[in-house]
């Protein structure tokens, strides 16, 4: 029989592993099979974008982080959003200060982030809304009264990383250029959508996949 101490450490380890399941990260999903992505690797098509987030208002879920992670079954649903400031993009580079080392020194042309049960609404839209303002407010020093407009969808069936998301594309014209708030982690630079493609081999894949609809002047 464990004498007191030993009771006691079974205690706490149990109330640690307990506290770990409660604080497990909660991500919204939808079941892949009812989505019916198109192969394409960015949907612009404004009706079957709206098809798309019809079918997710109807049929989303928060599951385990660690289980979507691992699961092509399901598409966790990421906001992803282009910040434009007087013709320019931001881009922002990771350092190898950032976890994710497979990031390290990659560029990226959105800002972007898991749904958590937190972003309460009572639409899928508010839903959204609400996880795109709390990553916005997290990653920059951003003060603008207009808000993102969705642009597209970006499907990356080609790796076990894109198999299991989807990038609901914005696009955010500020009058001010924000300042990065972890600068540690990410360096910020700005670039006219003319000179984007030359930087394409340190973009990450969901920011090469944008070069087309960024760098067609037109669309922004």
């Amino acid at each position: 029989m464990p004498d007191a101490v030993d009771r006691f450490r079974l205690l706490t380890y149990h109330r640690r592993k307990g506290e770990e399941i409660m604080q497990e990260e909660q991500v919204l999903v939808v079941a892949t099979r009812l989505l019916n992505l198109p192969k394409n690797n960015y949907l612009g098509d404004p009706h079957a974008v709206r098809s798309v987030l019809a079918v997710c208002s109807s049929n989303y879920r928060f599951m385990p982080r660690a289980a979507a992670e691992k699961n092509p079954e399901f598409k966790q649903l990421i906001p992803y959003v282009t910040i434009v400031c007087a013709g320019g993009v931001l881009g922002l580079e990771r350092t190898a200060a950032q976890r994710e080392t497979r990031l390290h020194g990659k560029i990226s042309l959105g800002v972007g982030g898991h749904i958590n049960p937190v972003d309460q609404g009572k639409t899928l839209e508010a839903i959204i809304a609400r996880a795109m303002a709390r990553e916005l407010k997290e990653e920059l020093w951003l003060e603008t009264s207009n808000q993102p407009v969705l642009k597209g969808l970006i499907n990356d069936d080609a790796n076990s990383v894109g198999s299991v998301h989807l990038g609901l594309h914005y696009l955010l014209e500020v009058e001010t250029k924000p300042a990065v708030r972890e600068t540690d982690k990410m360096k910020a630079f700005w670039s006219s959508p003319i000179h984007l493609e030359a930087l394409r081999p340190r973009m990450e894949t969901w920011s090469q996949i944008l070069l087309p609809v960024l760098t067609n002047t037109g669309h922004l």
